[in-house]
């Protein structure tokens, strides 16, 4: 039984010891290997796959000239593949060792690269970019913090600039006419450094005379109006921002005996059959022809009467200027007579609200795109489209945003007013609004200009927006 059993202990340690001896024999026929290399090319990038039998693992040893990873898998073959491309002009896997392989990829610029180990199927991807993407932050103290970010969108490449404005900071928000003191079209450069604004973007339409279309005021007193419903950066007293929609300016004049005339106008050339309102933002006076009669108020009451025109303007009053229907319903008034201006934006927050900055469409609504076109008859050139844009957003914690786009240039294709929403929705805002763009689209920034904008040179604007230290 013994011998047995000595018998049966000896055999067990000989199939041991032999299979010791396969186990510590080369296991060539188990190396993990490559198993191909695909190589895709988009719009926006190029894609390097390398087909695997297992996860890879990998070192990066890239250089300005050339992606280099050094591979801890095997390869079978020397693969190499010549691009007619603008970033890449080859391809080459080669072994560099016996369980080891090195992927170069040659480049004809630089370029930023990515990669990604995927598995089931067991794949490493490598993603040179065409488009370099920068993003740039710079703190300018107090709560104000300027961004600059190129980007990849889908395959073009987009640069925009961004200020933001913390609650809390030590900066506030006003608008300012083109031509500093007066209504009128001026260059924002020149324009932020007089008013003494640290920074500035374009904000309202305008017309070609300066003419401020959009619902724009400084405390209560505005720059221009629009009939329509449109949307507006809303500013209160306490400094809360937020951005309002359906923004509508009504404004009537109640004469002696009751009668009400409707004004047609604010701060613009008077036109047939018209009733304008003109104050001291339009300039020195209010540039009509002997052709009407104007009427001078203040404090409620009429202090002077003219039919020659051009009546001087001042801070504290305003003028009611008429032209035929309008101007027959001004000659029943006389020095001294009570009439009564009423003007609402039709919310009773717009209306006692420090700033408000209308132009539209709105972009952002309780976080959610949503790009009202039709609701505010927003013209085809602005609506549709890449171009480049400037507009408002803010966050949920009272961050005011302001952002420009530039556009039409081999730097930056400009956006859609939906990807103008995105972008803006990407830096946190909850609400936004657009304003201006174009070749009016501009960021000023310590008296210097941030963005390029499209016409080549400044365009002269009509409003712009300034942040200014408190």
């Amino acid at each position: 039984m013994k011998k047995i059993f000595s018998w049966i202990l000896s055999g067990a340690r000989r199939i041991i010891l032999l299979l010791t001896v396969v186990l510590l024999l080369p296991q060539s026929s188990a190396l993990a290997q490559i198993a191909g290399m695909r190589v895709g090319s988009g719009a926006a990038r190029i894609r390097i796959v390398l087909d695997m039998d297992s996860a890879a693992k990998f070192k990066d040893r890239s250089t300005q000239d050339r992606i280099m990873l050094e591979i801890d898998t095997a390869a079978k073959n020397r693969i190499q593949r010549k691009l007619d491309d603008t970033t890449v002009s080859e391809v080459v896997l080669e072994k560099a060792g016996k369980a080891s392989a090195s992927l170069q990829i040659n480049l004809k610029k630089p370029a930023q690269h990515k990669v990604l180990v995927l598995k089931n199927p067991n794949r490493l991807v490598i993603d040179v970019y065409r488009i370099q993407i920068i993003k740039i932050n710079k703190d300018l103290g107090k709560g104000l913090q300027y961004t600059f970010w190129q980007d990849d969108m889908n395959g073009l490449p987009v640069r925009l600039y961004v200020l933001s404005m913390a609650p809390d900071s030590g900066y506030y928000l006003k608008p300012f006419p083109g031509a500093v003191h007066a209504n009128g079209r001026g260059k924002l450069l020149r324009t932020a450094v007089a008013t003494g604004a640290r920074a500035a973007v374009n904000a309202c339409y305008f017309d070609t005379d300066g003419w401020v279309i959009g619902n724009c005021k400084w405390n209560d007193s505005f720059y221009g109006v629009e009939s329509s419903p449109h949307s507006a950066l809303v500013v209160d007293r306490e400094g809360k921002p937020s951005v309002q929609k359906d923004l509508a300016y009504q404004g009537t004049a109640t004469l002696p005996g009751g009668r009400t005339l409707t004004i047609l106008g604010m701060n613009r050339q008077r036109i047939a059959d018209d009733l304008v309102l003109f104050n001291g933002n339009f300039g020195r006076g209010t540039r009509t022809n002997e052709h009407g009669r104007e009427v001078r108020i203040r404090q409620g009451r009429a202090v002077e009467i003219a039919t020659k025109g051009n009546m001087p303007l001042d801070s504290g009053s305003l003028v009611l200027s008429g032209h035929g229907v309008n101007a027959a319903a001004l000659a029943n008034i006389r020095k001294g007579d009570r009439v009564a201006v009423n003007q609402t934006l039709g919310s009773r927050k717009a209306d006692e609200a420090r700033v408000v900055v209308g132009a539209g469409p709105l972009l952002l609504e309780n976080g959610q795109v949503n790009v009202r076109i039709r609701e505010e008859a927003i013209a085809p050139d602005i609506a549709f489209g890449r171009a480049p844009r400037t507009g408002a957003g803010v966050t949920a914690d009272g961050t005011v945003l302001l952002m420009v786009v530039d556009g039409r240039s081999q730097h930056s294709a400009g956006m859609t007013l939906k990807e103008f929403a995105q972008y803006l929705k990407r830096f946190g805002a909850v609400s936004a609004v657009n304003f201006d763009g174009g070749g009016s689209s501009e960021m000023v920034l310590d008296g210097k200009i941030m963005n390029r904008p499209s016409d080549g040179s400044e365009r002269p604007i009509g409003i712009g927006l300034g942040i200014f230290r408190k």
